[in-house]
């Protein structure tokens, strides 16, 4: 099968190749199925599935961050924003330039229970917010008072997209962060610790 966007591969030896130009890479491993995706702020191999197949090597995923986490003065302004208004979700995105992280507001379309990005309203920049949206490595919304969990509508809203993803919850007492990796249509928790200086 010749994918432009997918290569599938076998796991024959514990050290994985250089990574191929590929959006996404499957490899079957001897203890299970493999995605594998990079960025050039970004890389991951997480397991998607578990089982038992001879004759294959091993795969250690991994999960790095190639570039500085992100300041803790841009979470703390984050959970001031959210709280302005803890009973409407609020979203962020956040990307990095040469070593130097930037936050953005998008207009957008919010309630106690959602949030979406919405065309901007006159005098904000579409092609900026446009820019913005596809330079972003780390979307995070707020939860308000609520636990930071994901929801369905948000496994669905993160699905497709090679990023990660935050939320922000119960902002109304001490604040949480939950934070996962999101490889296109598969999903790794990970510590907020290894993503922003807490």
């Amino acid at each position: 099968m010749n994918n432009l966007f997918i290569s599938y591969n076998y796991a024959v030896s514990h050290n994985l190749p250089p990574k191929s130009q590929k959006l996404q890479e499957y490899w079957l491993a001897s203890d299970g199925v493999y995605a594998r995706s990079h960025r050039p702020e970004l890389e991951i191999c997480l397991q998607i599935a578990h089982t038992h197949i001879a004759g294959l090597a091993q795969i250690q995923p991994y999960f790095k961050l190639n570039v500085p986490k992100v300041p803790a003065s841009i979470i703390t302004d984050i959970i001031n924003a959210a709280r302005i208004n803890p009973h409407q979700e609020i979203l962020f995105y956040l990307g990095v330039v040469n070593s130097q992280w930037w936050c953005h507001t998008p207009a957008q379309e919010a309630s106690s229970t959602h949030v979406r990005w919405a065309k901007p309203r006159q005098g904000r920049s579409l092609e900026n917010t446009n820019l913005r949206y596809s330079q972003t490595l780390v979307e995070i919304h707020s939860h308000g008072c609520m636990r930071a969990i994901p929801s369905n509508q948000d496994n669905q809203e993160e699905s497709g997209k090679f990023r990660i993803f935050g939320i922000i919850g119960t902002v109304d007492k001490k604040p949480t962060i939950y934070t996962r990796v999101g490889a296109y249509n598969h999903f790794l928790e990970i510590d907020p610790n290894l993503i922003f200086e807490l």
